[in-house]
């Protein structure tokens, strides 16, 4: 039983000992799979069952099948015995292999690959990553090797699991990969965690949302990035600054018809003086759809400068192919700066050099509100 050892050998697997409920049918051989895997293959056995014959995760064991041994006390059995009858079921389930999937999820996947273009392997990753978000049993699965990973031994652990070549897994999570350009998904090089929180999908609801929503994509981040009410005011109710509009307007239009980088308009200026009202009425105006970048979660908590600028992120990835107008509110929190420069790269941020790049290259024209 090497660290990351591969066997190919095929048979059948029995799937009648996996529990009603605990994980869904369609992605239970698949769960189940990569489960067995982790123990069997790589190392997740010297944590699973310790030297005293208990289990770390007693449900786990069960689930697979192995509840009797669960309710022996320590010294009625060797040890081998669970892992052997385990490297077996590893070895018959094989056979099933290629295993299915959520046909919603599945879809979904596809449908936000028309969006974000992603390939196979990114798909693969993203379901992985989807089901390791909702299922806990999965997660506290990859626990066993350890919760103080680098990035590299991430990795390489997302490298055997989902066998894909380490090297396309390198890519995928480059600066200039698609998941680090849209934020859906991020690999956190920072500090050492275990495997599931090192990889953080755009939000929380995302998961859950890309496994039970038949909705359109937009739908899936309507939390963080949601579509704006229309304005109750007219053009015409601006005419104290109508020689501003009268250059933006014409400037806006022909961005948005050219499809033109890098456009940022800044309006600030005391609270409830209308700031966000404007956004609304140059969308209506321009015939485009406003999205706003969220400053509070499902639950009302505030999120934080750089988690709003990852769903700016994505956003930008979504929206990028439409006529569309981005808006985000508040944005002190992200561009404050000792020398008060608005686009100055801001102290909570200085350590973050792709903001600078964010707003150069962004492909969706964006107004941010401010009160200073």
């Amino acid at each position: 039983m090497g660290l990351f050892n591969h066997n190919n050998t095929n048979n059948e697997f029995n799937t009648e000992l996996i529990e009603d409920n605990v994980i869904d049918d369609n992605v239970a051989d698949k769960i189940t799979f990569w489960m067995l895997k982790i123990i069997i293959e790589m190392g997740g056995h010297k944590r699973f069952i310790d030297s005293d014959n208990d289990f770390e995760y007693e449900d786990m064991a069960t689930f697979l099948g192995l509840e009797k041994y669960v309710e022996f006390d320590y010294d009625d059995f060797n040890r081998t015995e669970p892992l052997l009858l385990l490297k077996k079921r590893l070895k018959a389930l094989r056979k099933k292999a290629p295993f299915g999937s959520s046909e919603l999820l599945t879809q979904n996947i596809q449908n936000l690959s028309e969006l974000i273009v992603l390939t196979e392997e990114e798909k693969q990753v993203l379901e992985f990553v989807i089901l390791l978000k909702q299922y806990d049993m999965l997660d506290n699965a990859l626990s066993l090797l350890g919760g103080d990973l680098s990035s590299s031994r991430a990795k390489r652990i997302l490298n055997v699991l989902l066998e894909i070549p380490i090297e396309k897994i390198n890519d995928m999570f480059a600066a200039n990969s698609t998941f680090n350009r849209s934020a859906l998904l991020i690999l956190h090089s920072e500090e050492n965690y275990s495997l599931g929180t090192k990889l953080r999908l755009i939000n929380y609801e995302f998961a859950d949302n890309m496994l039970n929503l038949e909705e359109e994509i937009t739908e899936m981040i309507k939390d963080s990035v949601r579509l704006s009410d229309k304005g109750t005011l007219n053009i015409t109710d601006y005419s104290y600054i109508k020689s501003d509009l009268e250059i933006l307007m014409p400037f806006l239009n022909k961005v948005l018809d050219n499809k033109l980088k890098g456009v940022n308009i800044l309006l600030y200026g005391l609270p409830g003086t209308g700031k966000t009202e404007l956004s609304k009425t140059i969308a209506d105006v321009l015939g485009t759809k406003l999205y706003e970048i969220s400053y509070a979660d499902s639950d009302g908590d505030p999120i934080e400068g750089e988690a709003r600028l990852r769903l700016y992120k994505t956003a930008q990835a979504l929206f990028f192919n439409s006529r569309t107008l981005l808006i985000y509110d508040e944005a002190e929190d992200i561009f404050e700066s000792y020398e008060g420069g608005f686009f100055m790269m801001p102290k909570q941020q200085s350590d973050k050099a792709w903001l600078n790049k964010v707003l150069e290259n962004n492909n969706v024209p964006t107004i941010w509100i401010t009160n200073n």
